[in-house]
């Protein structure tokens, strides 16, 4: 009996070590969703987080070079360079005046990003582009940012 509740424990244990090894993978560390104005206001707040910043892009910023492009995210009158590493293509409606999201991190005050997605900017407000209206003038509803509270 002894013998058989030993190797139950030794069973058990070496389960639950397993799944402390293991569960490191599982967990996966949160995004910070925030507009470019704040990130651009503090970031060192936001140094070493994965961050998803929304904005606009700012016309005449976009630098393309090869799968790989640069282009600054303003909002509310402040500014956040961005590089894009290439790892996915850029989306068709990605241009100047566009609302955009970009996932990635802080280097230096610019955010690397992995991920760019980019909303069609006629369907919010020519003006813009046009230099007739600022971004913070322009509605965004970032619908897909917020959580679904219906069921």
């Amino acid at each position: 009996m002894n013998r058989k509740l030993a190797l139950t424990l030794v069973l058990i244990l070496a389960g639950l070590g397993g799944l402390y090894l293991f569960s490191g993978s599982l967990i996966q560390e949160s995004v910070v969703i925030a507009d470019a104005d704040m990130i651009a206001s503090d970031p060192q707040r936001y140094q070493d987080r994965e961050l998803r910043v929304r904005g606009f892009v700012k016309p005449g910023s976009i630098v393309r070079t090869a799968n790989q492009a640069s282009f600054v995210i303003e909002h509310n009158g402040k500014e956040l360079p961005v590089f894009f590493t290439g790892r996915t293509q850029l989306p068709d409606t990605f241009a100047d005046a566009a609302p955009v999201r970009a996932d990635g991190h802080l280097e230096n005050g610019q955010l690397v990003s992995t991920r760019v997605e980019a909303k069609c900017a006629s369907k919010y407000d020519a003006e813009y582009a046009e230099g007739k209206a600022h971004p913070a003038s322009i509605s965004l509803e970032y619908n897909d940012y917020k959580k679904n509270k219906s069921p």
